[in-house]
């Protein structure tokens, strides 16, 4: 897909609308949320959040030296389990 460049206008309280084309391209609603951050050329971001399958393969596989607790993991589950889709 080709870049995509707009030029906007920033309002009085530093806001900017993301152009439809971007945020169809980024899978974001009206509604939605997005991360934003500053790379070393001082270029925003716009990442999406991650999707619950990526955050359930992270609740399983703790970065931390300590096991997780019982009580962690069946709390883990229940919210895996809450928020599924199918």
């Amino acid at each position: 897909m080709s870049n995509m460049n707009y030029t906007y206008s920033i309002t009085s309280k530093g806001q900017i609308t993301i152009p439809k084309e971007f945020r169809e391209r980024l899978g974001l609603d009206k509604l939605g949320r997005a991360t934003l951050s500053v790379n070393d050329n001082n270029e925003i971001i716009i990442t999406t959040p991650k999707a619950l399958n990526e955050v359930r393969a992270l609740l399983n596989k703790p970065s931390f030296k300590d096991k997780t607790s019982e009580k962690e993991q069946t709390i883990g589950s229940q919210l895996a389990d809450k928020y599924a889709v199918d």
